[in-house]
């Protein structure tokens, strides 16, 4: 019987070896896994902070007015510019944007199943755009849910990711806010013809199809290349190029492959002018795009439409991944543990679809952070749970939500305990 198990055993590590798993595009997703985890913390935390916010809206929003005739001009002009106004908070760059009429009204409205929505403009540009918008319907929307957002171009979705906010605690029948897309490949803007495709996952499954045209030019991206090498403890980066563009400003990073540690983000980035004033990173939209191999494009605000005498790039609180494992190897098809990593009491229990994990809260792992793949390094959609919570143990059960054409076994990876590299480089732009 102890041969049988035995033979098993090694006959399965055998086959695992076997499996290819490209290791660079897994790194990218754990790095994009963490990105939107720090990212979705940081949505959360404006919830309680809406007062604040409210307050400093009317604040900014009436002292722009006051000290800018063109804005003032262009707010009242321009109906539904309540989303946009909101940004102007936590995106300077777009008072700018208002200001310099860099903005298309396109007032469209479509009512389906006592849900109405309307697409109120656009701002658009080479890594993006911006689309304001209006929900209204008789019934509750706070928990309104999408099953697809799509921007078409010329007939096909384009590549990019559209980000639809969605934190509402109360009931709520009118919703304006923004639709943030973040292109992945340049897009040709001749002759472009756009969709905005909606659907939403209510009992009806109601879409909209809204058709859109520019009338205006897009703003050409103002592009330096550094190719500026940095270190941070021994581990070294190199900062390609800057992109600044009406809408954001994106910092391009490759890593040094030879690098001991692994960099997956960086908390401090930020441009500066002479006068002090700083580009900060983006709170709402995508928060990277790129690859590990080819480098990341980190995206921050704009101020495309000013003219510095001076800007200074600033790179700080380089975040890294301990060396210990992050992630555990499950196999359901068997409902048995692969690898988990040595931490004492870490309890893992697998029963298809649902793992339970019992963590220790004094270890370096803090939870399942939503990245799932299988085998062939494809995602898997998981989604978790914390079921129980003391000052000892977590409890989180996580949920696979299609093993169909799944190959065992899947990895799912952790939250680990934040490590930073000491010190701040900053290098100066050099404008044109």
């Amino acid at each position: 019987m102890k041969k049988e198990e035995k033979y098993d055993y090694d006959t399965f590590v055998q086959e695992l070896a076997q499996i290819h798993v490209p290791n660079d595009q897994l790194a990218a997703a754990r790095m994009e896994s963490v990105r939107r985890y720090r990212k979705e913390n940081r949505k959360r935390l404006q919830i309680w902070k809406g007062m604040a916010l409210t307050c400093a809206l009317l604040m900014i929003f009436v002292g722009t007015i006051r000290f800018s005739p063109a804005f003032a001009s262009v707010v009242s002009n321009i109906p539904g510019l309540a989303p946009l106004v909101q940004m102007i908070t936590y995106d300077k760059g777009v008072a700018d944007i208002l200001d310099h009429h860099y903005y298309e009204e396109l007032g469209q409205t479509q009512t389906k199943n006592d849900l109405s929505f309307t697409l109120q403009g656009v701002i658009a540009d080479e890594t993006g755009m911006i689309l304001p918008y209006k929900i209204s319907s008789p019934m509750d929307l706070s928990d309104s849910v999408t099953e697809k957002i799509e921007l078409r171009l010329n007939g096909e979705a384009v590549h990019a990711q559209v980000d639809f906010h969605r934190y509402r605690e109360e009931k709520v029948f009118q919703i304006e806010d923004n639709l943030i897309v973040t292109f992945f490949d340049p897009i040709n803007y001749e002759n472009a013809q756009f969709e905005l495709y909606i659907q939403f996952a209510d009992e009806k499954q109601t879409e909209f199809t809204f058709p859109f045209a520019l009338k205006k030019g897009i703003a050409k991206a103002e592009i330096y290349e550094l190719n500026e090498k940095m270190s941070f403890e021994g581990q070294n980066i190199t900062v390609k190029s800057v992109s600044i563009s009406p809408i954001r400003t994106g910092v391009t990073i490759a890593l040094d492959p030879n690098n001991e540690e692994k960099i997956v983000d960086f908390d401090d980035i930020r441009i500066l002018d002479e006068k002090g004033e700083e580009w900060s990173a983006i709170d709402r939209g995508t928060v990277a795009t790129g690859s590990v191999d080819e480098g990341t494009t980190y995206y921050m605000q704009s101020n495309y439409f000013r003219e510095p005498k001076k800007l200074t790039l600033s790179i700080g609180k380089v975040l890294i991944v301990g060396k210990e494992q992050d992630y555990i190897d499950v196999d359901f098809n068997q409902n048995k543990v692969v690898s988990k990593p040595s931490i004492p009491g870490l309890q893992v229990k697998v029963e298809k679809p649902m793992v339970t994990l019992n963590i220790p809260t004094s270890s370096y792992i803090k939870g399942f952070n939503g990245n799932a793949t299988d085998a062939n390094d494809y995602d898997v959609d998981a989604e978790s749970e914390d079921i129980n919570s003391n000052n000892d143990y977590l409890t989180e059960q996580i949920e696979i939500l299609n093993l169909n054409g799944v190959a065992n076994p899947v990895r799912l990876s952790f939250i680990t305990d934040e490590l930073y590299l000491e010190g701040t480089q900053k290098v100066d732009i050099p404008l044109k």
